[in-house]
């Protein structure tokens, strides 16, 4: 089993984090790839990924990081990637991201600006540019604005025009912490070097029908498959998915309310095989496969 992306650098893990390691590998993680949103997250990726066998990182940007007007000012000046650059040298490095494009905004009398929305677009493809010259896979970060497909519309657009600037065999996106709806799916199924990742969320409660169904009378289940997170997952063939914790965010329902951790990538895992009607073994054969064909380690 793998975890393609934690946060194990968080400070939240220091008390522990090699008890955390010790468990996600008694729960048969292998392999885990720590993920960084900025550069100095980044460098403390490494620095965790340093510290165990069979733990990489990932080197990226945030988009929030671009929202700032003080971080823009800054950005404007394109040293910023060149510190990434020195980071992809360390061996441990094996992706770019997470980096992409994030409208959602956590203060309800705020917007994400059309200004921010380009200055978003515009890191994302810096470090786009800079993956397809180190033939690097992305790790994609993709948060729409509340009720809207609008940043996946947008990143579908991105990828689909990137994609076609691209021919070597390495050049792939995951999708970290798919949340598309299936028609936001079904687009990005057209581009055969984007993947899906999910996390605990597709364990939680159905909070959205598909448009055109509804609930069988007295049906109260949780995993009805009515919701359109469980139809999402039906759609992506196992050989375009993988599973992830996002810790130590998105605890999956059985740890709702505490730190995520590695471990629990087993749960995601599987819900996956629940939904889809098969083994866990299938699902982990699946992703070992997908990572093998993706990432160098």
């Amino acid at each position: 089993m793998l975890d393609i992306h934690t946060h194990l650098f968080w400070k939240s893990y220091d008390a522990d984090r090699g008890a955390v390691v010790r468990r996600a590998r008694e729960a048969g993680v292998e392999k885990m790839i720590c993920v960084g949103t900025t550069i100095e997250e980044s460098r403390q990726a490494i620095a965790v990924a340093e510290q165990y066998e069979n733990m990489f990182a990932s080197v990226g940007m945030h988009p929030h990081e671009f929202n700032a007007e003080d971080t823009r000012n800054k950005m404007q000046d394109e040293r910023w990637i060149e510190k990434f650059v020195e980071l992809t040298k360390h061996p441990k490095v094996v992706a770019i991201g997470e980096c992409g494009l994030d409208y959602f905004s956590h203060d309800p009398e705020k917007i994400i600006t059309e200004e921010q929305k380009v200055f978003q677009k515009e890191g994302f493809l810096a470090q786009l540019e800079l993956a397809r010259e180190l033939k690097l896979p992305v790790i994609v970060h993709t948060r729409p604005s509340a009720g809207s497909m609008d940043a996946y519309e947008d990143m579908f657009d991105i990828l689909k025009h990137h994609s076609s600037l691209i021919s070597h065999p390495a050049s792939h996106y995951i999708l970290h912490c798919y949340m598309g709806d299936t028609a936001m799916t079904d687009k990005f199924l057209t581009l055969p070097n984007v993947f899906f990742s999910f996390t605990g969320n597709i364990t939680y409660p159905i909070k959205k029908t598909v448009a055109g169904t509804k609930p069988a009378r007295n049906d109260s289940r949780s995993d009805s498959g009515r919701d359109d997170l469980t139809e999402t997952v039906k759609r992506v063939p196992l050989e375009r998915l993988f599973v992830e914790t996002d810790c130590p965010f998105l605890s999956p329902q059985a740890h709702r309310g505490e730190r995520n951790e590695p471990a629990y990538v087993l749960a995601v895992a599987e819900k996956v095989a629940d939904i889809k009607e098969v083994g866990v073994a299938a699902v982990e054969q699946a992703t070992a496969a997908n990572a093998a064909r993706i990432f160098s380690f």
